[in-house]
């Protein structure tokens, strides 16, 4: 008893408002039984609240996408799964106050991050996030007491766990992709040092630009890299694509990388160039892609 007790000292209620219970209430009667409209009905008022407050704590989900309220997509099953942008699939499961067994969750290989467990005031106005349990292994099947759950803090110290150990992996999984490719030292051509079919164009003392002709999607495009060093911990590189004899195709894509993400320039209209400054640190790697009618070139670079 008192170890359910403590766990519900730690519970962390969250206010439903009326928008959330009309969402649940317009979701609910698309189902025809009247006992199944009751359950999916605080069913899906724990979701929503529990997206609410994942959303708070800046975790991003995917319960906004339209297909998530399609009925016809849940008519085989009420699990209420929860997308966890890169960390994966969470489903909540309501419960009562009585409660020192739970209901044994729906096995589904979809649920990789584990079960949070909710219960619904019997105003419907206030959601007690009560504990997580995680992910069942594949044949596993047990009862969850109540005392098996971690509260809802470490539940969150979790996903920021999972969160970490996701961006290690891709951090990995990028200096194993630079160091199977071809590497251009761009402070090399600032010592008058050039390599391959990167050849300069302009120079000043302080500057070098050096291009390349690449073969996509039928065309020949030119790639410009002009670099200069401001001091000793920056580095400004200018990205300039041009086609060889018209102007650049619609549809055709340049990306880079921007800290932890991508970003790309599409040509949408009549286009001469793209142009895409960086500033970068030395040693500093980045890389370039180009896309067009389904071909990709990507050429790596060291700051």
């Amino acid at each position: 008893m008192s170890d359910k007790l403590n766990l519900r000292e730690l519970a962390i209620p969250v206010p439903i408002p009326a928008s959330f219970r009309r969402q649940a209430q317009v979701y609910a009667s698309q189902f025809f039984v009247q006992d199944v409209q009751k359950r999916i009905y605080r069913q899906t008022l724990a979701l929503l609240a529990v997206d609410n407050y994942l959303r708070l704590l800046g975790f991003e989900t995917n319960l906004n996408q339209p297909q998530r309220w399609n009925v016809i997509n849940r008519l085989w099953s009420e699990v209420n799964e929860l997308e966890i942008e890169e960390l994966g699939i969470l489903e909540c499961c309501v419960i009562n106050s009585e409660q020192f067994v739970l209901p044994q969750p729906q096995l589904s290989y979809q649920i990789n991050i584990g079960y949070l467990f909710v219960e619904i005031t019997n105003s419907d106005k206030t959601a007690i996030l009560t504990g997580f349990f995680p992910a069942l292994q594949e044949h596993e099947h047990r009862e969850i007491a109540i005392t098996d759950l971690i509260s809802i803090d470490q539940f969150i110290d979790y996903l920021n766990e999972r969160e970490a150990s996701s961006s290690s992996l891709e951090q990995n999984d990028l200096a194993q992709e630079f160091a199977k490719k071809k590497m251009i030292y761009l402070r090399n051509w600032l010592n008058h040092i050039y390599e391959g079919e990167w050849q300069p164009s302009v120079r000043d003392l302080q500057a070098v630009t050096c291009h390349k002709k690449l073969q996509l999607g039928g065309q020949v495009f030119d790639i410009q890299l002009a670099v200069s060093q401001s001091s000793e911990q920056l580095i400004l590189v200018r990205i300039i694509i041009q086609s060889e004899t018209n102007n650049l195709p619609i549809g055709m894509q340049v990306s880079v990388p921007d800290e932890a993400d991508i970003y790309t320039e599409t040509v949408n209209e009549i286009a001469s160039l793209i142009s895409i400054p960086l500033e970068l640190a030395p040693n500093e790697e980045f890389w370039i892609e180009l896309r067009y009618k389904d071909e990709l070139i990507k050429e790596y670079f060291i700051a």
